[in-house]
């Protein structure tokens, strides 16, 4: 960090200071995110084994075989590979509801250097070509004002220098996915997206970036569309947290 660099983060801290989102202590460099260091690095990874496929943690009483799910044994996913910075509850869950919700888009930042170690400790030998964000509807963005998973993917792809595409569309609305069973929400998103473009997909490996990851049924209704509509090579979806597998409703 330079001087001149050094000298306004502490101006901006001394005049200008802003409270962390979490633990409401001074933030040093809010330009860049209204997250303090502290509570950045408190946020924990997923540690316990998981899915290799899909991704799904695993409680110590779910039998897996070779590292695999029984769901992915015995169904697949129209995905390759699913992996989730962490677990959706604690510190991680409140900041993604800030960050959805409460209008600090500047939480894309930290959110997207998750993302990053994710992907980089992944160990999956991949050279994605773009990143894709799941959309949300028109009219769910204009009740936020902004669309998270677009500028969480920008965010992103300033980390990765991967290229964003941006003609993947929700032409539907749905209902909020909470709440429902796992056919209510295949229902719900039946021809709910629309891909353009799709000849620019064809023969490209692709990372398709969302927030949180529940049972899957909106990034596996993603995925087939772009499987039916393209000669995709490999799909990855990454997501900031996923949610456990006992406590997701299927």
């Amino acid at each position: 960090m330079s001087f001149k660099t050094a000298l306004r983060q502490l101006s901006q801290a001394l005049f200008f200071p802003q409270a962390c989102v979490l633990c409401h202590e001074w933030v040093l460099n809010p330009d860049w995110s209204p997250l303090c260091r502290s509570c950045f690095l408190s946020l924990e990874p997923l540690e316990q084994r998981m899915c290799y496929y899909c991704g799904i943690p695993l409680p110590g009483n779910v039998l897996a075989i070779h590292g695999t799910c029984s769901q992915c044994r015995t169904l697949g996913k129209p995905f390759d590979f699913a992996r989730a910075y962490g677990s959706y509850r604690g510190e991680l869950r409140s900041l993604i509801i800030k960050f959805k919700f409460g209008n600090h888009q500047r939480l894309s930042h930290p959110l997207a250097a998750l993302l990053q170690h994710c992907y980089e400790r992944s160990g999956l030998d991949l050279e994605p070509d773009w990143i894709v964000p799941v959309p949300p509807h028109v009219r769910r963005r204009r009740e936020r004002g902004f669309d998270q998973t677009l500028i969480l993917s920008r965010a992103l792809s300033q980390r990765l220098k991967i290229p964003v595409f941006k003609d993947l569309y929700r032409v539907k609305p749905t209902v909020p996915q909470s709440g429902l069973n796992i056919q209510e929400r295949r229902k719900n998103l039946g021809h709910a997206f629309r891909l353009s473009q799709a000849d620019r997909l064809s023969d490209q490996t692709l990372v398709l970036v969302d927030d949180v990851m529940t049972t899957g049924t909106t990034i596996s209704e993603i995925c087939r569309l772009i499987r039916l509509e393209t000669r995709i090579r490999t799909i990855l979806v990454l997501t900031v947290a996923r949610v456990p597998l006992w406590s997701a409703q299927v």
